[in-house]
């Protein structure tokens, strides 16, 4: 109860303070005009606009915030927008949520339901969001389907990651260095030079090391990551911008501890931070998991931003080439995974918009896209003594064109249409075989598969869908806006490893409606947002792991159809210039109308579904990671000194309620309610050029579990693995610019 009143103490200042500004007249505090509150322009309908003037429903963080915060995972990004939930899944997978849609997914088969965009490209896969959390300008979290703008696979939401571009005629460079516990030690900074009148240099660098949180020193951070960006601009219409990264993402890998029924109720098997490695005597009687789990991946990417100012409109090409080489080795979803990856994807995306301020505003463009994927897998199956011998190879292409209209019929109202074309290919030449009689942990697989394939996906499949959106917009004040809109969005189907006849999902399509509003009141010092969203999904996809004899599979299927209604509100209030609030919440109501599945080894008794034979219904109930509640609240105190220093104290804190966070629907994989507050102090220097902060991050120290996967083998152990958000940590960081 503590833990939630922390929280609503935050939440109600906030709202106190409002209203106290609210029946205070429009003027200054004495001893200085406050400036308001920060303008902040987003990308999140592919043209610059402030987001307060942007009719949809984005949350952006600014790269210095997320300094402060110290992000340098995308599964930080959870405590800095509290409408999305990130967790890691096995290896170097990672799993987003936007209103109860999740983009889980563990091999080469996997489409991300979240559209993650770095520079202005979409990452194809779910395991490229390693190493980019350095040296940005923004993250911007966009909510709700992106059908027309964004395309392949943005149903649930888009996340843009905006790195710092070099910049004409400036020099200067930055600095991060932080230490804390676990050992933990992480580095980043920035350098921009000019190279001629016309051009400029950016180079930025992150070395990330931590101990593992667990006892076998998993869930440790081992990386490094480089990106340089050019820009030339040869004339005053033209500004090209190349960006080349690369990162290596090394250590243990992501870990996991042991959960099991103690009576009526849930506990974990041992120390909560114990590594369910350590404890063989959770999986008895059959055998213990890996100590050796490791990551060893490389990620490489370059790409270009050309914008050339045609006088009719802005034509930007964005050609790109990314590729990754993974190899893992990981046990966090509770039985083995040894995996070697080898994606790559070739993409080209090219718009032309209307110059600003025009009554009739436009946008056109298409995009391609090329992926191949190659891998190898084996996946542990304890109570058979098998393990699966995966070779995948798969590829698909991607095009599309669409269009965006708004029309102003006043100056005040705005009518926008969208509509967009998508045409796509998958193609897998890819087959299962089943290495028997196999003591685990650390198999040895032989290096030719043995036998025939238990199962084969040889063939291709195609797909196209028209999406479209369309809204009104009005301007009830300088500072005022109130929109309304209704879109759709489309995910393609694709393959799985299963038998014949059951080893393909069909596309998942929703509907969403928003109506919401973005005010500015009181001298520009207290913002209001809030959007209210239903939307409704037809045979939305759902991948899990599914036992199909001889093997454990990670199938995806149309699971029906899902409803998710909700309320969200974000407020900040600039109280003087030296004390700042903010509000952010979020009531989600998400139901499974239809989840009935089949299998053989279906969850137990105690779970909330329908359980017939083989057959299991879950319908009616909360979709997956749906918390109902999400509250988060954080309060930034400066204090100016005489000699012109300023320090500064910031208390970040979030609540969510409780979630469903498996198909199976059993208490195990329930996680409860949990409240986590960060804060910081910064002492700042006159200047502003240097700053050292002190830090603590998750100060109730409570152990939050992020997802829950039973073993294949449940019902010969009762195993369920649990991974978890970081515990308490603290530490020092020093910040430069110069």
């Amino acid at each position: 109860m503590s833990n939630r009143l922390m929280t609503l103490l935050l939440a109600g200042t906030s709202l106190a303070m409002a209203c106290g500004v609210a029946q205070a007249q429009d003027a200054a505090p004495q001893g200085g005009a406050t400036t308001g509150l920060d303008e902040i322009i987003v990308t999140a309908q592919r043209r610059e606009e402030n987001l307060q003037r942007a009719a949809v429903s984005v949350t952006a963080v600014s790269g210095d915030q997320l300094a402060t915060r110290g992000v340098t995972t995308a599964q930080q990004l959870t405590q800095v927008a509290p409408a999305l939930q990130v967790s890691p899944a096995a290896g170097p997978y990672t799993v987003f949520t936007i209103r109860s849609v999740s983009n889980f997914g563990g091999n080469a088969f996997s489409d991300p339901a979240i559209a993650v965009n770095m520079a202005g490209v979409y990452l194809a896969t779910p395991t490229a969001v390693q190493g980019l959390f350095y040296d940005l300008e923004r993250v911007e979290v966009l909510k709700g389907p992106q059908g027309t703008l964004y395309g392949r696979n943005a149903t649930g939401g888009a996340i843009n990651i905006l790195p710092r571009r070099a910049r004409i005629g400036e020099r200067g460079m930055d600095f991060n260095l932080e230490v804390g516990n676990y050992a933990r030690v992480a580095t980043s900074g920035g350098i921009n030079l000019p190279v001629s009148e016309n051009s400029a240099l950016r180079a930025a660098f992150q070395i990330v090391k931590r101990d593992g949180f667990f006892s076998d020193g998993t869930e440790d951070e081992s990386g490094e990551a480089a990106r340089l960006s050019y820009r030339i601009q040869p004339s005053s219409a033209v500004t090209i911008d190349i960006i080349g990264d690369y990162t290596h993402q090394g250590g243990r890998g992501g870990g996991a501890t042991v959960v099991k029924r103690c009576g009526t109720q849930v506990c974990f098997y041992g120390d909560k931070w114990t590594s369910l490695s350590d404890q063989p005597g959770a999986y008895a009687p059959l055998a213990p998991q890996s100590r050796t789990q490791f990551i060893d991946s490389d990620y490489y990417g370059i790409a270009a931003n050309i914008d050339i100012d045609t006088g009719f409109g802005t034509l930007t090409m964005i050609p790109a080439y990314r590729k990754a080489d993974l190899r893992y080795n990981s046990t966090q979803a509770g039985f083995q995974i040894l995996e070697r990856q080898k994606p790559e994807q070739l993409s080209m995306e090219a718009r032309l918009a209307s110059p600003a301020g025009q009554r009739l505003g436009w946008l056109i463009g298409g995009y391609y896209l090329h992926t191949k994927a190659d891998a190898r897998s084996n996946t542990e199956s304890a109570a058979a003594r098998t393990y699966s011998d995966q070779l995948i190879n798969t590829s698909g292409e991607t095009a599309a064109g669409f269009g965006q209209l708004t029309f102003a019929v006043t100056p005040a109202l705005r009518l926008t249409g969208g509509l967009r074309y998508t045409w796509e290919k998958k193609s897998s030449d890819s087959e299962r075989y089943t290495v028997r009689n196999v003591p685990g942990p650390d198999p040895v697989i032989p290096v030719v598969p043995v036998g025939a394939p238990a199962f084969t996906v040889d063939q291709s499949l195609t797909f196209d869908a028209v999406t479209w959106r369309a809204g009104v917009e009005f301007d009830a004040g300088p500072r005022s806006l109130v929109y309304a809109n209704v879109g759709t969005g489309f995910k393609a189907g694709g393959f799985f490893l299963g038998p014949p006849g059951a080893n393909t999902y069909d596309p998942e399509r929703v509907t969403a409606y928003t109506i919401g509003t973005k005010n500015r009141f009181f001298g520009n010092r207290l913002q209001i947002n809030a959007e209210a969203f239903w939307l409704d999904y037809k045979d939305q996809q759902l991948g899990y792991v599914k036992l199909v004899p001889p093997a454990v599979v990670l199938v995806t299927e149309n699971i029906g159809q899902v409803r998710t209604r909700g309320v969200e509100v974000e407020a900040e209030l600039l109280v003087t210039q030296t004390t700042k609030l903010g509000l952010q919440a979020q009531w989600l109501d998400a139901k499974v109308k239809e989840l009935i599945y089949n299998t053989i080894a279906p969850p137990a008794a105690t779970s909330q579904c329908r359980i017939t034979g083989t057959v299991v219904n879950c319908s009616g109930l909360r979709a997956l990671r749906s918390p109902e509640w999400v509250f988060a609240g954080n309060i930034e105190q400066r204090f100016p000194l005489a000699n012109g220093d300023s320090i500064t104290a910031s208390v970040f804190s979030r609540y969510e309620s409780g979630r469903e966070l498996d198909i199976s629907y059993i208490p195990e994989t329930h996680a409860g309610s949990s409240t986590r507050t960060d804060a910081v102090l910064t002492y700042t220097l006159a200047d502003s050029s240097l700053s050292i902060s002190a830090f603590v991050n998750n100060i109730e120290d409570k152990a939050v579990i992020s997802n829950a996967t039973p073993n294949p083998s449940y019902s010969a152990n009762g195993v369920v693995a649990v991974t978890l958000r970081a515990p308490r940590t603290y530490g020092l960081r020093l910040s430069g610019k110069f």
